[in-house]
């Protein structure tokens, strides 16, 4: 059996002068470009729903084991409105171009809370493209997508080029604004043959038409072969009751898809990477008993069975999971005092693993890497 050897771990990037301005780094998301370099883009802003929410990159010359700021990927004061942008995901295509695709909220009334607390419907957002060719140093100007849903989703992980070119990206469908229904978020996914330009209409996920589980916050990424698997955090219906991780995988044309299976794993949000010969890499969110923390586990069989006893925590959150002194576990009340969460991974072309999070400590919430291999 493969194990996991933690190689180094360090800060993404924490606010340097927390006593002058408030500044929180949140839902890191790296890509590789060589053995060597990589870039991690994320949302800095006052708090995880601010205001002035924004993308920012920071770059690794060195393999993951340092990492520099390296600017802003847009300023907002070049809107017409006042936008909050967030929930970064990026994709480096064949020919090196970067496309990430994010989500935005109209903030021209800052008090409007991101969820309605009477349903618990979400604020309506635009869903935008932002394009790179320089490996991320400089960024086009944000394109929007014509969302198919009034508003209403988001894009769970990053743009995906299929094997024959094909763009694939994931849609989740929230509960609207003045829905009095349970929260049932739903997957889809649409296709571009012309990277981007136009999109095929939403198809939505089997899981989707199940009554009583919610499949959500599914993080999709590439395998080796070029198929596409996804971890999904799992739900009753009405309840919010979690149970394991589940996992999906379907065929080289992103459109086959398995029925999802329970991992064994209880978790909340998490990441998947594909190592090689079989081996997966998971990092996922643990915010039940006693040792609630960021952890990352191996399956040396394609994701069948899962290696939990020498499971690695990169993040121990004992004490640190909750900003506040009162823990609110119910939704959507819980979005407003987590402190830590949307972990990141990310094999790089020397067969590392890099992965990442968001967290607090101090006060000063901030963005963190580790880096592992399989031995």
């Amino acid at each position: 059996m493969p194990k996991l050897k933690l190689l180094s771990d360090g800060i993404l990037y924490r606010n340097p002068s927390p006593g002058l301005r408030a500044e929180c780094a949140f839902l890191p998301n790296i890509v590789p470009i060589s053995t060597t370099e990589a870039i991690c883009v994320y949302r800095l802003g006052q708090a995880f729903y601010s205001v002035d929410g924004r993308l920012a990159v920071v770059r690794t010359k060195d393999g993951g084991k340092t990492w520099e700021k390296d600017g802003s990927l847009w300023d907002p004061r070049k809107d017409k409105k006042e936008y909050s942008y967030t929930a970064p995901h990026v994709w480096r295509m064949k020919d090196g171009t970067m496309v990430l695709v994010g989500f935005r909220v109209d903030y021209s009334d800052p008090d409007l809370p991101q969820f309605n607390p009477k349903t618990g419907g979400a604020r309506a957002s635009e869903n935008f493209f932002q394009r790179s060719t320089d490996n991320g140093k400089t960024w086009s100007a944000p394109e929007l997508y014509d969302s198919p849903f009034g508003g209403y989703e988001s894009s769970p992980s990053s743009i995906i080029e299929l094997n024959d070119g094909t763009w694939w990206m994931a849609l989740e469908e929230w509960k609207h604004w003045d829905d009095t229904g349970p929260l049932h978020i739903k997957g889809y996914y649409v296709l571009s043959k012309d990277k981007g330009k136009t999109w095929s209409k939403p198809v939505a996920f089997p899981s989707a038409a199940s009554k009583d589980t919610m499949y959500s916050h599914t993080r999709y990424t590439k395998m080796l072969d070029g198929r596409v698997a996804g971890l999904q955090w799992t739900q009753e219906v009405g309840t919010n009751k979690d149970k394991d991780l589940h996992l999906t995988i379907s065929d080289v044309t992103g459109t086959k898809w398995s029925t999802p299976q329970p991992t064994g794993i209880k978790a909340q949000t998490s990441w998947l990477a594909d190592m090689g010969n079989g081996v997966l890499a998971a990092v996922y969110t643990d915010r039940e008993g006693m040792k609630p923390g960021i952890n990352v586990i191996l399956s040396a069989d394609g994701g069948k069975t899962w290696d939990m006893e020498n499971k690695v925590m990169v993040w121990d959150a004992v004490g640190q999971q909750y900003l506040g002194v009162v823990q609110k576990p119910s939704y959507p009340a819980s979005h407003d005092n987590i402190a830590f969460g949307k972990p990141n991974a990310a094999r790089m072309p020397n067969g590392e693993l890099i992965v990442s999070w968001w967290c607090t400590q101090a006060c000063v919430t901030h963005a963190r890497f580790a880096r592992l291999a399989v031995e």
